[in-house]
């Protein structure tokens, strides 16, 4: 299982994220995007409460498919 989030998350904090850790199974992957907002997970513009993205959708898309790859690449 991969968990993908941003470091830029106003609404899914990496807070929030860490406290609720425990309702997936333990060898579920997290994986932190540097810069991404958790609009940048969408294409559906800005979310109220939500942080600021620092990377584009470019470096959002790669970001997302290296950690699948990454993923994909450890399975047996």
């Amino acid at each position: 299982m991969l968990s993908l989030s941003g470091s830029e998350d106003g609404l899914s904090t990496p807070e929030k994220i860490a406290e609720h850790r425990d309702a997936l199974p333990g060898r579920a992957e997290m994986v932190e995007i540097a810069g991404a907002s958790h609009a940048s997970f969408g294409d559906y513009g800005p979310q109220s409460g939500d942080g600021t993205a620092t990377i584009d959708d470019a470096e959002m898309d790669a970001a997302v498919e290296d950690a699948v790859a990454e993923l994909l690449g450890s399975m047996p």
